[in-house]
């Protein structure tokens, strides 16, 4: 028995804050998705890095978040059945890390765009950024291998257990909490520098570049403020596990907390959509107008049709208005 209310206001965090982020991160990954294929995007090779972003963000919302929302009324299947178990952990994890890391990529491609070496900024091109967006997915699928081969079911729980919940939080620590945030930092640091670097006659492509990097910018802050609480819990975590006689209250605050991190960390899928149109006038823009777009050509047309129709359906017979309709 609960002698606390954290974990009913748990469950409803699950229940209303889980199913808005789904709403939210699959409508605002989507219009991503339509953005960036559009053809003043495509030819630039960041918009494959936030398209790949946005399609691993749909796959990864809806991986995560609907067995979620399912376990508040059924039984949680990972306590059932340990391949279930090792899957989801092991594929879950694979999507959070190629999250962070396209970001990665993005930050290095725009630190690439603003070189004056033509040589390097050839590097940003959509063919190259295609190949590292699948090279990077291949590397993460091998380096999260482990997952498959060391995560138990055991005490009718699916987790880490014994040595290797110390290594798994080292892992997580190092390849979320350490390695994104300084590459991301790095990268940014090094572009800003480059754009002020940049010639006066090149102002309009500074301009551009300067909205693009506010999108990234603001990426990367999301990504650091919501992946270093988790690890640093992952690290609570290890170092209270031998800790036994935990009274009830210290066990329902531990596992809330837990969740509060990972709810944090579900807003790297949910929030890039809004970020941008935040940041980017020229996103914002594009946006608009792909809405307008679609608005005038499916929805005012079939308006305009209708009452066309309707008119085609009447005719004039020895000077009287005929209608052929019933």
């Amino acid at each position: 028995m609960a002698v606390t209310n954290l974990p009913f206001i748990q469950q409803q965090m699950i229940r209303y804050g889980m199913t808005v982020y789904l709403a939210l991160g699959l409508l605002g990954n989507i219009c991503n998705c339509i953005i960036f294929m559009h053809h003043s995007y495509r030819r630039i090779a960041s918009s494959i890095y936030f398209l790949a972003l946005s399609i691993i963000a749909i796959i990864y919302l809806l991986w995560a978040i609907i067995p979620y929302i399912y376990t508040l009324n059924h039984t949680d299947p990972q306590t059932q059945s340990l391949f279930y178990c090792k899957v989801k952990s092991y594929v879950g994890l694979c999507l959070s890390q190629w999250l962070r890391y396209t970001v990665v990529f993005v930050c290095a491609d725009r630190f690439v765009v603003t070189r004056t070496n033509v040589r390097i900024r050839s590097l940003s091109s959509v063919s190259i950024a295609i190949k590292l967006v699948f090279i990077m997915y291949s590397v993460w699928l091998v380096a999260s291998i482990h997952v498959l081969i060391l995560m138990d079911r055991r005490y009718g729980l699916c987790g880490m257990f014994g040595m290797y919940r110390l290594i798994y939080a080292i892992y997580q620590i190092t390849s979320v909490a350490i390695l994104p945030p300084i590459l991301m930092s790095i990268f940014s640091i090094l572009t800003i520098r480059s754009l002020y670097q940049r010639h006066v006659i090149q102002a309009r492509a500074r301009k551009r570049d300067r909205y693009l990097m506010r999108m990234v910018i603001a990426e990367v802050i999301v990504n650091i403020v919501t992946s270093i609480p988790y690890s640093i819990n992952l690290f609570y975590g290890v170092v209270t596990y031998d800790v036994i006689n935990k009274r009830a209250r210290r066990r329902e605050i531990e596992s809330f907390i837990s969740f509060l991190t990972v709810f944090l960390v579900y807003l790297i899928s949910v929030a890039p959509f809004y970020l941008f149109m935040l940041t980017s006038k020229p996103f914002r823009n594009e946006f608009f107008n792909i809405v307008v777009k679609y608005w005038d050509k499916y929805i005012l047309r079939r308006v305009r049709i209708v009452p066309l129709n309707e008119q085609n359906n009447t005719v004039i017979t020895n000077g009287t208005l005929i209608h052929d309709g019933h």
